[in-house]
């Protein structure tokens, strides 16, 4: 037993004021005369027994009440942890309150976040009225950074709401041990009342740091069953009006359940477009495909949607894509134009196709190209040169077809200025193309199979091409001899492909052969910009607009398909290119439309974290055996129990006290006097 005030001991000593009384008791006797001498005999000695336990029975009460009342004064306790304690000062504490979405689920007494709630109120109890105390939510919001009374920590309590944000464990106790380290209180305490999902609880991550004691309260829901749409992705990037896509959707089974029949919604722009249903197993995984069309070009905002409670919020899942209704293609010349070319894209609806001479090359129409091809250019001048790093870098694709009369150094320093791979000299050899790669974008779903005899182009001539170390440079296509026959690489935001051969027979066959069509078709395809499908609330996203002039103090705006959320994200400009950045003003997942004086310039998708839709949590035997594993001796769980919280936490900080049970003993022992004396006969 410990004492908050043990100074109040020396009271002890006032035990002598009743001893002495007893020991020099001064009361006066009166002298009655009886006849019966015999009959006063035995009544003086019962009497005086009689006296004599009396008097000793009020001096032990008189002990007993006045030695509990010093104690009483001197305000005893009993430790139940090593860190128990009474303080004198102020104290901090910091009460983290998780309002993810998984707070949603149901609990004994409503949902978990209305049980985080009722705990948060409990903890601001066990403190004294004048501590200061630092509430935080998953949100992280600037009015949440500074120190509050209880009164005003209640009141934002109140207004606690689910958030979409979701943060590690990590980051929020270092948060709030930064919060605490600013204040000087002897006192620290952080509390955080989470689900625990296994998804963000890092502790391995946390510095030990014993400035602050850590609480962990745990709430635990009813059901750990949900369903959801986890991703989608469509099988080509590029989308064009009449064209079959096929639309790919992982959904995932995170209870314990086994599900049947679930059906599964897709709409376009308001219209359903496809249905199916699923069935999958306990803690399981399934991918469903849809296949549908677009019949017009234009931008389409696509919701998926599935049924399952209690938790609704990821059974929706919003996608935003443009239907191109023709790719711009732009054919810079040497000489004259080539029919091999003309014969692909000139006579293709999803193509606009257009040759020039490289003499009367005007380069403002740059910016509104997706593809350039140099076609036998003899020698590439440093305007020219400079114009096309500048729209590669900006996201632009070219194709590089090498000049019977090339001029290997201007192509040299042209690559080079863009760190793309070289031509070398021409080789007279006689090759065949032996080996495609599959796994590149312009190859990989051309082919259902590839028979092991397939009947690949022959080459006669063709320039040799290298790539540096750095470039990142994949080939496509390959000789039997291992020179590479066409190949692609990332430069800034755009693609440079090149080709060994000049499209001429003279050189090969491959403008002759079937595989022309496939791999420069897909060049041309892929080269048209597209955004994401999605972008994920909460990770801050840079959002990349191509193509689109912002003349003058013309801005972009985001604004929601449906309600009235509209705002002006930060941009940054660079080129014809813009980034935009939402930071935290989407809050809301749905579809949402980037507007340039109030033109629709591209659609925009945003989704909650799911992160949060696996339920699976730690318990609170796991969450010990973790901390204790992790070295943090300053953490401490604490479990729900028939004992309120509040009287829970005054224990663990200031141990069981006693000074009321010595109030009451102190009480009774006076009461117990009083009554010796009132009926003392």
């Amino acid at each position: 037993m410990h004492f908050v005030n043990p100074l109040f001991l020396l009271g002890l000593f006032g035990l002598a004021v009743p001893i002495i009384i007893h020991l020099f008791n001064f009361r006066k006797f009166k002298k009655v005369f009886f006849t019966n001498v015999k009959f006063i005999e035995e009544l003086q000695q019962r009497t005086q027994k009689q006296s004599q336990l009396r008097h000793l029975l009020i001096l032990l009460l008189r002990i007993l009440a006045i030695t509990a009342l010093v104690f009483a004064f001197a305000q005893p306790f009993i430790p139940v942890s090593k860190t128990a304690k009474i303080n004198k000062g102020t104290g901090a504490v910091s009460v983290f309150v998780d309002n993810s979405f998984s707070m949603e689920a149901d609990a004994k007494n409503g949902t978990l976040l209305d049980e985080a709630r009722n705990k948060a109120v409990e903890v601001a109890q066990a403190y004294r009225p004048d501590d200061l105390f630092h509430f935080l939510t998953n949100d992280f919001e600037g009015k949440h950074q500074r120190l509050v009374t209880r009164d005003e920590f209640r009141e934002m309590l109140e207004e606690l709401k689910s958030s979409p944000s979701v943060k590690k464990l990590s980051e929020i106790i270092r948060r709030q041990s930064d919060m605490l380290s600013e204040n000087k209180s002897k006192s620290k305490n952080i509390y955080v009342i989470s689900d625990f999902q296994k998804s963000i609880t890092d502790i391995s991550a946390i510095s030990a740091d014993t400035s602050a004691s850590v609480y962990l309260v745990p709430v635990k829901a009813n059901s750990v069953n949900n369903l959801y749409i986890d991703s989608c992705w469509f099988e080509s990037p590029v989308h064009l009006p009449g064209q079959n896509v096929k639309l790919f959707i992982l959904i995932k089974n995170a209870g314990k359940t086994e599900l049947e029949k679930v059906p599964l919604k897709f709409s376009v722009n308001g219209t359903q477009k496809a249905v199916s249903s699923f069935n999958i197993s306990p803690a399981g995984e399934v991918q469903v495909v849809l296949t549908y069309s677009d019949k017009d070009a234009g931008i389409m905002h696509g919701v998926l949607e599935i049924m399952d409670s209690p938790v609704t919020y990821d059974d929706r899942f919003y996608i935003a894509y443009n239907v191109a209704s023709s790719i711009p293609i732009l054919c810079i010349n040497g000489g004259s134009n080539n029919i091999y070319l003309n014969s692909l894209f000139a006579k293709d609806s999803a193509f606009t196709f257009k040759n020039i001479s490289v003499n009367a090359t005007d380069f403002s129409v740059f910016p509104q190209q997706s593809l350039i091809i140099l076609n036998a250019i003899d020698n590439i001048s440093s305007g020219l040169a400079q114009e096309l790093q500048r729209f590669v870098q900006n996201g632009g694709s070219m194709l590089v077809v090498p000049s019977p009369k090339i001029d290997l150094l201007s192509y040299q320093e042209f690559l080079k200025g863009m760190n793309a791979g070289q031509y070398s000299k021409l080789n007279t050899a006689n090759q065949k193309i032996s080996l495609l790669n599959l796994t590149h974008p312009v190859f990989r779903d051309v082919f259902d199979y590839l028979p092991e005899n397939m009947d690949l182009p022959s080459v006669f001539s063709w320039y040799g091409i290298s790539g540096t170390s750095s470039s990142g440079q994949e080939f496509l296509m390959k000789m039997q001899n291992g020179d590479v026959f066409m190949s692609g690489q990332t430069v800034g935001q755009g693609t440079v492909y090149l080709l060994a051969v000049p499209l001429e027979t003279d050189y090969s066959n491959f403008p002759k052969h079937a595989l022309f069509v496939p791999a420069l078709y897909k060049v041309a395809l892929l080269s048209e910009p597209q955004n994401k499908l999605y972008y994920v609330i909460g990770r801050d996203e840079p959002i990349e607009v191509r193509k689109v002039a912002m003349q003058g103090e013309m801005v972009f705006k985001v604004k929601g398909k449906t309600g009235d959320n509209e705002f002006i994200p930060e941009q940054k400009k660079l080129g014809t290119n813009t980034t935009v950045y939402v930071h935290d003003q989407i809050r809301d997942a749905g579809n949402y439309a980037l507007l340039s004086e109030n033109s629709e310039v591209t659609g925009l998708a945003f989704n909650y974290d799911r992160k949060e839709s696996v339920l699976s949590c730690y318990t609170a035997a796991e969450l010990e055996d973790m901390c204790s594993k992790a070295g943090l001796k300053n953490f401490t769980v604490l479990e729900s129990s028939a004992k309120p919280l509040a009287d829970v936490i005054s224990e663990m900080n200031q141990g069981i006290k006693l000074w009321k049970i010595f109030i009451i003993l102190a009480l009774v022992f006076l009461a117990g006097e009083a009554l010796l004396l009132r009926f003392r006969k």
